[in-house]
């Protein structure tokens, strides 16, 4: 058994280092097995196991009667395996909250000198969704809806990547954050959302220093809130 786990992480070893060398790339296909064996001077069944692992991490993905490719969805692999990194971590709602801080500052940097006017109406609909919908539950996705479009707007797969995965484990403290706020006064949760509507007036109309005081204003009130 020793000696097949061996084998296999030689493959594993092997195909990442033609990924690296960019030699391998998103959807092409790996050799055929036949070949990695003779190359590799292993069995196939360690071949077969190399790949099968790097299968369930989300690296290679198997296409029936074509053979085995470098997976196109790295973006979503990411997530899950990040998601499930800091479920297991003992992260404070503090820390993920800072993290978010810093992550939506710098998206909101270049969300505002985006040209992307699809984005820029799902803002406007999420905005009216947080601010209209039926139900708290309704608001308060639009609420998360919202932040992660403008995240989104940064293009940066991997911070988008890792924000999304964060939120996943946050998803739950949002509604309660809304309720703390809310519970504070009718004058207090208008001014909360009015921070909401600032944001996304200032992303639309390409406008940094008011976009920062929304988000700063916005990350006041769930530091006071909710800060536990």
């Amino acid at each position: 058994m020793a000696a097949t786990e061996k084998a296999s992480e030689k493959v594993i070893e092997y195909i990442e280092t033609l990924i690296l060398a960019g030699k391998l790339k998103a959807d092409d296909r790996l050799p055929a097995e036949r070949d990695l064996a003779q190359i590799l001077q292993v069995s196939r069944s360690a071949v077969r196991e190399g790949i099968r692992l790097l299968e369930t991490i989300g690296i290679v993905e198997s296409r029936q009667g074509s053979g085995n490719y470098i997976a196109r969805h790295f973006d979503r692999t990411l997530e899950q395996v990040l998601t499930m990194m800091y479920a297991l971590d003992t992260l404070s709602y503090e820390q993920i909250r800072e993290f978010r801080y810093a992550v939506e500052r710098q998206a909101l940097a270049l969300a505002v000198r985006s040209s992307d006017e699809k984005r820029k109406k799902e803002l406007q609909r999420h905005l009216e969704g947080m601010l209209n919908g039926e139900t708290e539950e309704q608001q308060a996705e639009s609420d998360r809806l919202l932040h992660q479009t403008l995240v989104e707007m940064s293009g940066n797969r991997l911070v988008i990547a890792n924000y999304v995965a964060l939120n996943r484990i946050v998803d739950r403290f949002i509604g309660q954050v809304r309720k703390e706020i809310r519970d504070e006064g009718r004058e207090e949760f208008e001014a909360f959302q009015a921070a909401h509507r600032q944001l996304v007036e200032a992303v639309l109309a390409g406008d940094l220093e008011k976009g920062r005081d929304a988000l700063d204003r916005h990350f006041v009130y769930i530091t006071r809130d909710f800060d536990t």
